[in-house]
């Protein structure tokens, strides 16, 4: 039986060595990456992670695209950059350039290939800050496997976990089942379950994938 099985990132599939940088962090980088003073990138920093917080305390609301809105931000302060600066400011300042920030989970990553294996569609669902390229450069440095076919990555903007409307954007196509790999039940696995989606929880700490045994066989 044909199946599509969605995988979230981050604790599940990547794991985090070390917490997510905070404001103070992604200021001082930031100021560093783009030559601002402290001022103008504390200023920049409260509106573009202003308005991703706020999107994401809204279940039903659209994520706003992280690029857009440190791009605006920056040219309301008269400092515009070009897009492959202000993606190298994002990959900074957000942590993704620091090699001992993250890592591969690999029980999840194996299940991903045996799951490909077996003929069924594997896809990739995250709540990020990240946009769509800086995430398959992270994914690509930890080694994730290339047998996903589709990702949808909310830092590009649009629909958010829990909003169906993410889980039916990521799951398009004519499956007969429908499977959501996560460790957040608010946010992966009971709005997928609500959906008549089957549900595996994965433990960051402790992973263990035999859930799914029943798609790739033992």
């Amino acid at each position: 039986m044909p199946a599509v099985v969605v995988f979230d990132c981050f604790d599940t599939l990547v794991t985090s060595r070390r917490p997510f940088p905070g404001p103070e962090e992604i200021t001082a980088r930031l100021a560093e990456v783009l030559t601002l003073d402290e001022r103008s990138a504390a200023g920049v920093v409260r509106t573009v992670l202003g308005a991703v917080l706020a999107a994401m305390e809204d279940p039903g609301a659209l994520q706003p695209p992280t690029l857009a809105l440190l791009d605006a931000a920056l040219r309301d302060r008269d400092a515009p950059r070009g897009p492959a600066e202000l993606e190298r400011a994002l990959w900074h300042a957000l942590g993704a350039v620091d090699e001992d920030r993250y890592a591969l989970c690999e029980p999840v990553a194996e299940a991903m290939g045996r799951i490909a294996a077996a003929g069924h569609t594997v896809r990739l669902l995250s709540n990020c800050f990240l946009p769509g390229p800086l995430m398959r450069r992270l994914l690509e440095r930890l080694k994730v496997p290339e047998v996903w076919d589709r990702a949808l990555f909310t830092a590009d903007g649009g629909p958010k976990k829990p909003d169906a409307r993410a889980f039916a954007l990521i799951s398009e196509g004519a499956f007969e089942r429908r499977v959501m790999v996560g460790d957040s039940p608010q946010t992966d696995l009971e709005p997928a379950a609500a959906l008549g989606w089957d549900t595996v929880r994965v433990d960051p700490v402790r992973p263990q994938l035999s859930a799914l045994t029943p798609l790739f066989g033992p």
